[in-house]
């Protein structure tokens, strides 16, 4: 099996064990700070044992190479994902998703200004549709009780944008054992609201392969893609959380996404399918050679 081939199985991989992530927060019932508890604690323990497992002796070490960038990366990953609780309990699953898929886009635009890297047209025209298709979506939420879970979504995307840009910054660095401390701290911030054995019966079922199977591994797996896949590539193949999420939702729950969150979701998903194929074939065109055809491209790809 190639690289490239490798890359695209365990990606793909790890988007559908992530896939039933929100049915399972679903089944858990209406206590996102209960299950905030048990995702950091479960979290952390898994991310520990892998990064013990590689660095052994060396995991002091590893753990202060992650240098300034970590301590900033630990607690805005610990943020998104308390907001994305606190959104999946708010608002529809599909709000919820459809409005978070926008983060890359957000990731770019804070690279603009926070970086001055430049943005290519695709990008820009990408970011302007898919806050677009935002608006489409939180708009079908007036009067519908669902505005606080849509803006949690938001701050997820934004707070998962900020991370992004962070980890690019300090590419070249492992910074794997900073999520063991976001996990930490997930329990911590969900410690003075929760309560960790409120749960009954099959619950607990969902909770273990929540806390163990779905949100640790999948990361795991996903965080392995761009060792062998381009950025882009990555991008396409995370669109199918955005589908399959509130498809499980739909099938087991009966929980149908509303129109207006299909109408916005159709034009974000659109418009960072033709972004992420636009880079793709701009990655993929051979140097020094126009996208057009013929010619030079004095800026390279």
């Amino acid at each position: 099996m190639s690289e490239h081939s490798r890359g695209y199985l365990i990606t793909g991989t790890g988007v559908l064990i992530l896939s039933p992530d929100a049915l399972l927060i679903r089944l858990l019932g209406d206590a996102p700070w209960n299950i905030l508890f048990w995702r950091g604690l479960g979290f952390a323990l898994v991310v520990l044992l892998v990064v013990a497992a590689r660095y052994g002796r060396r995991l002091p070490a590893a753990c202060r190479a992650v240098g300034a960038a970590g301590l900033v990366i630990a607690p805005l990953f610990a943020l998104g994902t308390v907001f994305f609780l606190l959104s999946i309990t708010h608002t529809s699953v599909a709000n919820t998703l459809v409005i978070i898929s926008t983060s890359p886009l957000f990731a770019a635009l804070l690279s603009f200004v926070l970086m001055g890297e430049m943005l290519a047209l695709s990008t820009a025209l990408a970011i302007m549709a898919g806050l677009f298709g935002v608006v489409i979506t939180v708009w079908g939420s007036l009067g519908a009780g669902r505005l606080p879970g849509d803006f949690a979504a938001l701050a997820t995307a934004i707070a998962m944008a900020l991370n992004f840009s962070l980890i690019r910054r300090a590419r070249g660095r492992d910074l794997m054992p900073v999520y063991v401390l976001s996990g930490l701290l997930i329990t911590l911030a969900a410690l003075p609201f929760a309560e960790p054995l409120a749960f009954t019966g099959r619950q607990w079922l969902w909770l273990a392969l929540l806390v163990l199977l779905v949100h640790p591994v999948a990361f795991l797996l996903i965080t392995l893609g761009p060792r062998y896949l381009t950025a882009p590539e990555v991008g396409l193949l995370m669109l199918m959380e955005t589908v399959l999420g509130p498809l499980w939702v739909w099938l087991v729950l009966g929980e149908r996404p509303p129109a207006s969150t299909l109408a916005g979701g159709a034009v974000i998903l659109a418009a960072l399918a033709t972004n992420a194929a636009w880079r793709l074939r701009a990655v993929r065109a051979p140097r020094g050679v126009s996208l057009r055809g013929g010619g030079r491209n004095p800026g390279g790809a």
